[in-house]
């Protein structure tokens, strides 16, 4: 649970990083304290799904990549249609933002993935020696 938590306020944090550097682009001064909530409670449907996702196994990871992919495109789309945001962005560049924010997290889970299994293998490696 903690783990999920974490990887939530990581991606909001990551997505209201990246939707500042759009608005500096073109050339707005501040972002609307409601966003910041209505992309911290998009980020917590995502997760849930992703959770969902993650209790199948796929035969193929682009596949599998691709799908979760869709669903948050879907999401950040219905999303931006519920709070309002196609008022101030384009959907052309809330689907790029969504692409750099999911790149950002792939990028990151992959390097955490690296991390435990240098864990992993410096514990076997342990075990060997003992």
């Amino acid at each position: 649970m903690k783990k999920i938590i974490l990887n939530i306020m990581a991606t909001t944090g990551i997505a209201l990083v990246v939707l500042s550097f759009i608005a500096i682009y073109y050339g707005g001064s501040l972002i609307c304290i409601d966003t910041v909530f209505q992309v911290l409670g998009l980020n917590i449907v995502i997760y849930m799904g992703m959770h969902i996702f993650n209790h199948y196994e796929y035969r193929y990871s682009v596949l599998e990549t691709g799908l979760k992919l869709i669903y948050i495109l879907t999401l950040v789309l219905i999303s931006g249609r519920i709070f309002g945001w196609y008022s101030n962005i384009s959907g052309l560049v809330l689907v790029s933002m969504t692409v750099v924010v999911f790149g950002v997290c792939m990028c990151l889970d992959t390097l955490n993935l690296l991390e435990e299994v240098n864990s992993i293998n410096t514990l076997i490696g342990r075990d060997k020696d003992v």
